[in-house]
């Protein structure tokens, strides 16, 4: 088998590796760590920089809007435009935020109350994001049916209903949950994984290549569906 067949399987087999909780028996007892690599602390504590951060955005943003509102006299409410505007702005800084050798995921609760997690989210994170999806989804439950009257095949996201200031509190009360959930699994690994496993060099730039590499496809597939989008 030619090198270049081998490599995708070597990469998988090293995507397993690092994705598999250690046995807490043989880390030190107690809760199982969600896994026990350095790639996996790496990963939790980008994570933790890149949320509290995001929260830090969000505190600012919704001091701003209650301003505004307070100027006005009257309630702002969320469009698609000025959702993007603050998605684009916690998006920035989350970017700046955290190590760029770190695995990153997501996930995405949508209008009809669908949730949807990478696929390639680790133990350590898809926890996380989990959790800060099941609020989302949880408030979109509940209001769901409140979408306008004339939005007959309810297309119509039913944010459109809810605050710019409500809405951000609502996305900070997710990162607070998803914190919470990633201090816990980070306090696991300290405690359990008395030796990480490290990967060589070569396999880490191979590994880290192969991350690269699936964000450029994810971007492009994103630009292509926003394309798409915007042709209906």
């Amino acid at each position: 088998m030619h090198t270049t067949r081998l490599l995708p399987l070597v990469l998988l087999a090293i995507l397993t590796l690092i994705g598999i909780p250690i046995d807490s028996g043989a880390q030190g007892g107690g809760s199982s760590a969600c896994g026990c690599s350095e790639q996996d602390k790496l990963d939790l504590e980008s994570r933790i920089d890149q949320v509290k951060a995001a929260m830090k955005e969000y505190d600012v943003l919704i001091s701003v809007w209650d301003k505004k509102e307070q100027t006005g006299g009257e309630p702002l409410m969320l469009n698609p435009y000025q959702r993007g505007q603050v998605q684009g702005a916690v998006n920035f800084k989350m970017a700046a935020s955290g190590d760029p050798l770190a695995r990153r995921f997501h996930g995405e609760t949508y209008s009809n109350c669908e949730v949807e997690i990478d696929p390639n989210a680790t133990p350590c994170l898809k926890g996380a994001l989990e959790d800060h999806e099941a609020l989302h989804k949880k408030i979109c439950e509940a209001n769901k049916g409140k979408a306008s009257i004339f939005d007959i095949y309810a297309q119509i996201d039913w944010r459109v209903n809810q605050r710019m200031a409500d809405y951000m509190k609502e996305e900070k009360a997710g990162y607070q949950i998803e914190l919470n959930r990633l201090m816990e699994e980070r306090k696991k690994q300290e405690k359990n994984c008395k030796k990480l496993i490290k990967l060589d060099l070569s396999m880490q730039r191979q590994l880290q290549g192969a991350f690269a590499q699936r964000e450029r496809l994810q971007s492009a597939n994103n630009r292509l569906e926003s394309y798409g989008k915007s042709l209906n």
